[in-house]
């Protein structure tokens, strides 16, 4: 406990009290504790206030906050799949980045379900949030519009609408893809099958998209017997997609490529249940590298998408967005890294 603490016994630490220690008026520090107005002022005095305010203890009585700006201090995280092992590194990202402004994160799991969606952003609205972080956004999507129908600053992760309007943080899932097949054509695999995602979102098209140009880079072309969609990138449908390209027959693929780590999954249980072994005769790919990917038998081969750093880019956009909901909209994509593992055998 710091000397002005022990001066105030148990006494709540003020605003009055950081402004006195950083010497600077208590408005200042009322802006720079404030998501929406930090960014006016000069960085050398915000790092020098947040740094005075954590040593003093203090922290904002959030409801007083909360009456005068008519905000709650939250902003709603919308997702497809609770399930999906993406997500909580993303939003320790979000947190992460959100720390010292105070806000918190309301969570609403979707389903892959538009309706749902559409009545999760309408409860959050009707809370006050003070923006919304989209990881269900579509390329053509009437949520999106929504959000921009209420002003409502908006960032979407990890997918993004077509259009670009409004702040995006993705993966570069055309280039992650292209490395991967790059990889396997350079362990001498030519029968190569894909199981690609949903097209109606952007990292389905990007990673099929990334596929098909270093197909032709390498001067091949895809057996289109050897080419599924899913419509949810789940463990069930990679499954059902790798036991629908083994019943054609022959020529079998050598390696399966997987839009994601869940689908390889899939796709891997798949391989066995018909007494094919990966990857002694059939290696299989994957992409986001899950926690669980490094833990397979055999452990994944697959696209890391550094995740957490994907929610703290995102935790940062909606910060400055808070600051400037006027500031200029762009797309910011993380360049993804190979994880080589035992799932793809070379071949001759």
């Amino acid at each position: 406990m710091n000397k002005l603490q022990r001066d105030r016994g148990a006494g709540r630490v003020k605003i009055s009290d950081v402004a006195k220690a950083a010497g600077v008026h208590t408005s200042t520090v009322s802006r720079v504790l404030n998501a929406k107005t930090f960014g006016r002022i000069s960085p050398e005095v915000v790092d020098r206030v947040v740094e005075i305010a954590r040593g003093l203890g203090y922290r904002p009585n959030a409801v007083a906050a909360g009456l005068r700006t008519n905000s709650t201090g939250t902003v709603g995280f919308i997702v497809h799949d609770i399930d999906d092992p993406i997500y909580p590194p993303i939003l320790k990202g979000i947190e992460e980045a959100l720390g010292e402004s105070g806000l918190m994160v309301l969570l609403g799991n979707a389903g892959y379900a538009p309706e749902a969606e559409a009545e999760l952003l309408e409860r959050m609205a009707a809370r006050r949030i003070d923006g919304v972080v989209l990881a269900t956004a579509r390329l053509r999507d009437p949520l999106v519009d929504r959000c921009l129908d209420y002003s409502l600053p908006t960032v979407a992760v990890v997918r993004r609408p077509e259009l670009t309007v409004i702040n995006s943080v993705v993966n570069d899932c055309a280039l992650g893809m292209r490395e991967i097949v790059d990889l396997v054509v350079s362990y001498g695999h030519r029968d190569i099958a894909h199981i690609a995602g949903p097209q109606g979102l952007s990292t389905g098209r990007a990673r099929l998209r990334g596929f098909s140009a270093a197909m032709s880079k390498a001067g091949l072309v895809p057996d289109l017997r050897h080419l599924r969609f899913v419509d949810q990138p789940t463990i069930e449908a990679g499954h059902a997609a790798a036991g629908a390209i083994l019943d054609e027959g022959e020529p079998r693929p050598s390696v399966i490529v997987c839009v994601n780590d869940l689908v390889a999954i899939g796709a891997i249980n798949a391989c066995r249940k018909k007494g094919f072994d990966c990857p002694g005769d059939i290696s299989i790919t994957g992409y986001n590298d899950i926690p669980l990917a490094g833990l397979l038998n055999p452990p994944l081969t697959t696209v890391h998408m550094r995740l957490q750093e994907i929610g703290r880019r995102t935790g940062l956009r909606m910060l400055a967005l808070l600051s400037d909901n006027n500031s200029e909209i762009a797309v910011e994509r993380v360049r993804p890294e190979l994880t080589l593992r035992q799932s793809v055998a070379r071949i001759s």
